[in-house]
């Protein structure tokens, strides 16, 4: 695909992804739903696996996402790494349970430490994640989002068990 063909396509997806991103957020605050998520802090020896969204002022995160109908935490956790990460993960332990009450709805977050079976390999033409890669700590990008990167801190720290805001 020559570079004007690529960059259209990666404009429209971006176009997409954030109109896609300000509706969903329009009928969160409508609905005022509770939801439910996951996200997984993925290490692969001393690195951690971030995935990259299309837009956004602070595009890096950990990788995750919401539970889906009659999925259980650890099974869309798995899921949601695959997915925008690119690799397979096995589950080690429970991080925590967090919260976030604005935005017009409550979501209640699990997130999981799970170790990497394979190298990150980010999706291809897909509308929200552009990029996944691993990271040591200290180079994970600035423009992170706030909430994965007190994940990481507690997880550097040791901690376990925790029921914080998000």
């Amino acid at each position: 695909m020559n570079d004007v063909t690529n960059g259209m396509r990666e404009g429209g997806l971006t176009l997409a992804y954030h109109t896609i991103v300000t509706v969903r957020d329009g009928l969160r605050r409508l609905a005022r739903p509770t939801e439910l998520g996951v996200r997984s802090v993925v290490t692969r020896g001393d690195r951690l696996l971030m995935v990259r969204h299309r837009s956004g002022p602070t595009p890096w995160s950990l990788p995750g996402g919401g539970v889906s109908r009659g999925e259980d935490l650890a099974t869309a956790a798995l899921r949601e790494v695959r997915e925008e990460g690119g690799c397979d993960a096995q589950i080690q332990r429970l991080l925590g349970v967090y919260y976030q009450h604005d935005y017009g709805f409550n979501n209640h977050v699990g997130v999981f430490v799970c170790a990497a079976l394979g190298e990150a390999r980010p999706p291809v033409g897909d509308i929200e994640i552009v990029d996944a890669r691993f990271f040591l700590p200290q180079d994970v990008p600035d423009n992170t989002e706030a909430g994965s990167l007190r994940r990481i801190a507690e997880f550097r720290q040791g901690l376990v068990g925790l029921a914080r805001s998000w």
